[in-house]
């Protein structure tokens, strides 16, 4: 299976400056990017940097995830947004959790493992749907919408193999929201 097509070129980018990785990872399929010799080794700077509802619009860990997310390089997004879910306060660590089961979901999508996409998607919606219950508008994503988005797309997933460009799922941040 070869890498998945991009989401839209035009999208926008929230960290322009951020220089893409050189392959898309899909485990099993391609040299794991840090533990194997030709692996890309992709790295955000700001993993070890809490998220909050102050700091989002600027955390380049969280943006940039977002713009490898939306590029389809899930297993990176999910990296970037790993580390800063560690260290961060109890909301923002379940956004970040649930974004980043909603990347793992992607993986097991485009992999063809039904079970895994399924098992994923429940348990990023339910992180997501928890944070969404009290703040809609949330580190700039409106969950409400992500997760009607989600459920459509998980309900009736198209094969990988003719979804390229890939149309899946993208993340619009709201600045000033």
């Amino acid at each position: 299976m070869g890498q998945p097509g991009l989401f839209d070129l035009a999208w926008p980018r929230y960290l322009p400056d951020l220089a893409l990785p050189p392959y898309r990872h899909l485990p099993g399929q391609t040299p794991h990017p840090h533990t194997h010799p030709l692996g890309h080794r992709f790295a955000l700077p700001g993993a070890d940097l809490p998220l909050t509802p102050e700091n989002w619009p600027t955390h380049r860990a969280y943006l940039g995830g977002v713009d490898l997310y939306n590029r389809a390089f899930w297993w990176e997004a999910h990296e970037a947004w790993e580390g800063p879910w560690r260290v961060s306060a109890p909301g923002c660590r379940c956004h970040l959790q649930g974004l980043v089961q909603l990347a793992a979901a992607l993986i097991k999508w485009r992999q063809g493992k039904q079970r895994g996409m399924d098992k994923l998607a429940r348990s990023s919606r339910a992180l997501l749907e928890a944070v969404a219950t009290e703040h809609p508008h949330h580190l700039g994503l409106d969950l409400p919408d992500l997760l009607e988005r989600a459920d459509a797309f998980f309900a009736a997933p198209p094969e990988p193999e003719k979804t390229d460009p890939v149309p899946v799922l993208p993340i619009r941040l709201e600045f000033g929201s």
